[in-house]
């Protein structure tokens, strides 16, 4: 018989047809299984994306209430001061506060406790260069550029670098010749790749201070670390020394260098600001940290936790501030 003549009792359901509507309820679940899947993963996301938005939110209003606790302790000069435990301010020292919303710390420093790269002491320099683990072919390479990227004359020095070398580079530009604007310029002096990253310029160079000296009552944590060799030790004698006389002397600074450090450094020291009036503010906001969540990091039990950290560099006179430039990092 032909099969087109075969027909299914009344009320009963082809087995052929019985697999076909299994098959496309399995697919239509699949489906459904897929959306749900993919819309429980757009709501984490978007879940995800919000909390890290207001955490950066978080982050930046801490860091910029830093930049102000170290603008108002910096501005503020009290006739007496309220009790012995109100703190003299002193310049370099990494404060902190925590609030609500999470941790903030800062630190104020004048710019006279920076290496001036447009007035650079070059023995300083190369101390510094070596360092950070330059060699002493290296470091005369990025001394004779440096010079070489701030005088107007297209001669070389012995080891030095003008428009040529730079116009042979696979992504070549033109050299300044003439005063460094931005402390960030230091890295795109010749010989100086391998530093990129090692550090912020603005750590350690700077454009406002004219003398060439070293304020060494004004060092960034980064400038101490440099002049003390990275010896806790010393740090720590330096610290303790500032919060117990403020303004330290050439004799107090020769017993926490140590007398051959201090001889590599003292003939590029100073222990006034004199009239600069240029300074730099660098703080820091982590949203939700507490005081357990940050003793728990320094004994190595804590994770660490994205921060916003704001740069500001600003010029005081009297009252009144005037900024030069504000960077925020997220890191």
């Amino acid at each position: 018989m032909p099969a087109s003549m075969i027909r299914t009792a009344p009320g009963k359901v082809n087995r052929g047809q019985q697999g076909f509507a299994l098959v496309v309820v399995i697919v239509i679940m699949l489906m459904i299984s897929f959306l749900a899947a993919q819309l429980i993963l757009s709501v984490r996301t978007e879940l995800r994306v919000a909390l890290n938005d207001k955490a950066h939110a978080a982050g930046v209003c801490l860091a910029q209430g830093g930049v102000n606790l170290g603008l108002f302790r910096l501005l503020d000069k009290p006739v007496e001061y309220i009790n012995e435990d109100y703190e003299i301010f002193i310049e370099g020292h990494e404060y902190d506060a925590f609030l609500e919303t999470g941790h903030l710390s800062y630190y104020v420093v004048n710019e006279s406790g920076k290496l001036d790269l447009n007035k650079a002491n070059m023995p300083l320099l190369k101390l510094f260069l070596e360092y950070m683990q330059t060699g002493a072919e290296e470091r005369e390479v990025i001394t004779d550029s440096l010079q070489d990227w701030i005088d107007t004359d297209d001669l070389h020095r012995l080891n030095g670098a003008e428009l040529d070398t730079y116009q042979d580079l696979e992504d070549p530009y033109i050299p300044r010749n003439g005063e460094i604007m931005d402390p960030a310029e230091f890295f795109l002096v010749n010989g100086t790749e391998h530093l990129a990253g090692l550090f912020k310029a603005n750590e350690v160079f700077t454009v406002h201070n004219s003398t060439g000296m070293i304020n060494f009552n004004s060092l960034t944590p980064l400038m101490l670390d440099f002049l003390t060799e990275g010896d806790e030790e010393k740090k720590k004698a330096y610290r303790e020394a500032k919060d117990l006389y403020g303004n330290l002397s050439q004799e107090q600074a020769m017993q926490i260098l140590g007398n051959e450090r201090f001889d590599q450094c003292s003939a590029g020291l100073t222990y006034t600001s004199g009239n600069n009036k240029f300074y730099s503010i660098v703080a820091r906001g982590e949203a939700g940290v507490d005081a357990d969540i940050l003793a728990a990091r320094e004994t190595g039990n804590g994770a660490e936790t994205a921060a916003i950290e704001v740069r500001v560099l600003f010029e005081l006179r009297g009252n009144k501030v005037n900024y030069f430039s504000w960077e925020e990092d997220w890191s």
